[in-house]
């Protein structure tokens, strides 16, 4: 059971597990590979799957291998771009077998009994959904943290516009979208939501475990975006020459009324 795969699709798979969750669940083999998680607190979760023709090859077998994504990150850390990468299971070592560039490793597995189950996406039905430039959206979220540890997002359908602002005891910033960033939007409602800064592009001011849903994003990815009042906003791209597909979901910061 040995898969093939590009060194950068295999680091886009670990930098968007590891803004949630420290190991997880990985099933790799002739479907490709899925791997899902939940953050501890059950606030950001991510959703993850690569097609078969994102591999170099993909075997005849299937395997779930749970692993440690920081070790994974550094036991890959000297390949980059094209450069093929190996992954060969060992079930009765319940390990996995690493090769690339000049280098072999033997990781050992972790048991995926022993790791949190992995969640199911909602359906959601939103009000509110958009496609931006992923740089310009986290531009606008990062401008928020300036004055504030969370962010809101107040669609207008008469003008067809998203405010994103930070709030903070004394100061107030808005970055205004409009239709020149968001080539296709679609407001069925007005809305308002708030979310944490620390889950979205992690909380530089605070600290905190995880760097940030949209940080491993690239700036000229099409990211979609989808949220109503006072839900989850659930985040789309595609990656990997459009063979690999993420959904990222985050809770809301309820506002007392």
């Amino acid at each position: 059971m040995t898969v093939i795969v590009r060194a950068e699709v295999l680091q886009q798979v670990i930098d968007q597990m590891l803004t949630v969750v420290d190991e997880a669940i990985f099933r790799i083999g002739y479907d490709g590979l899925a791997v899902a998680a939940v953050d501890p607190a059950n606030v950001g979760m991510v959703e993850l799957e690569v097609e078969p023709g994102a591999f170099e090859s993909v075997g005849d077998g299937m395997f779930p291998i749970g692993l440690n994504l920081q070790r994974l990150d550094d036991y890959i850390d000297g390949a980059s771009g094209a450069d093929p990468v190996t992954l060969s299971y060992q079930p009765e070592t319940r390990s996995i077998s690493i090769e690339h560039t000049n280098v072999e490793v033997e990781m050992a597995g972790i048991d995926p009994d022993a790791i949190r189950d992995e969640p199911d996406i909602p359906d959601l039905d939103h009000s509110v959904d958009f496609t931006v430039n992923a740089g310009v959206f986290r531009d606008s979220v990062e401008n928020a943290e300036l004055v504030s540890d969370h962010v809101e997002f107040e669609a207008a359908v008469d003008d067809k516009e998203l405010v994103v602002s930070g709030n903070g005891d004394t100061d107030k910033i808005e970055t205004v979208l409009g239709p020149d960033e968001l080539p296709e939007a679609n407001f069925d409602s007005d809305a308002t939501s708030m979310y944490s800064l620390a889950y979205l592009v992690g909380g530089s001011k605070k600290g905190t475990k995880y760097k940030g849903l949209l940080k491993p994003l690239s700036a000229d990815t099409d990211l979609q975006v989808e949220f109503s009042e006072e839900h989850p906003i659930q985040m789309h791209y595609e990656f990997a020459d459009g063979f690999g597909h993420v959904t990222v979901l985050l809770a809301p910061r309820i506002q007392k009324r």
